[in-house]
């Protein structure tokens, strides 16, 4: 089975569809979608764009697991480097995916200073491996009271979590572990020289 007919089988199996009641919604033949999902046989473009659309899902997935398109790095929103902020979802694509896997990284856009003493500045893209620990030291992306989206600098003190700037004039924050949820650890930083 090639990787895009797993993926159509666990989506549609999700969605709650057999391959008989799917085939006509999009125009083809069960036996048809049958040998897709199983690998011996492929489909057009066209195709895999009527299924996503089907499945209510974003035919660039299905497009670039057919190896149809590049895999582009997902921008997903701002993250605050001052005082955190609302955590904004504003989807991008940006393709970084030969050095980091799309599948365990994601990237935020910077707004702000606080870690500018570790060449962090304001519209630089972090790139960030997804995970929720992390060891004293590494760079974060941490969610403060469950909405609040802030990179810092992780580290244990006292039984709180130490979130610090890298910027002389902020002072670090100093919370309990309850009122702190790891996203990610900062795995690289894209500055984008437009002028």
């Amino acid at each position: 089975m090639t990787g895009v007919g797993r993926m159509l089988r666990e989506i549609r199996k999700q969605r709650g569809f057999t391959l008989r009641e799917l085939a006509p919604r999009i125009g083809v033949h069960f036996a048809y979608l049958s040998r897709i999902e199983t690998g011996t046989d492929q489909c057009s473009e066209r195709t895999l764009i009527r299924i996503a659309e089907e499945l209510s899902i974003d035919p660039d997935i299905l497009l670039i697991e057919a190896g149809r398109r590049t895999r582009p790095f997902r921008v997903l929103g701002h993250i605050a480097a001052g005082h955190p902020l609302e955590a904004l979802e504003n989807v991008e694509a940006f393709d970084l995916s030969e050095a980091f896997s799309p599948h365990e990284h994601f990237m935020l856009r910077i707004r702000g200073d606080s870690m500018i003493g570790d060449g962090i500045h304001d519209g630089d893209l972090a790139i960030v491996r997804q995970g929720n620990e992390a060891r004293s030291g590494q760079i974060v992306v941490a969610i403060v009271d469950g909405g609040e989206a802030t990179l810092k600098r992780y580290s244990r003190s006292r039984g709180l979590v130490v979130l610090t700037p890298a910027n002389r004039r902020m002072r670090a924050m100093q919370l309990t572990p309850q009122r702190v949820e790891i996203r990610g650890v900062l795995v690289g930083v894209v500055r984008l020289d437009v002028n």
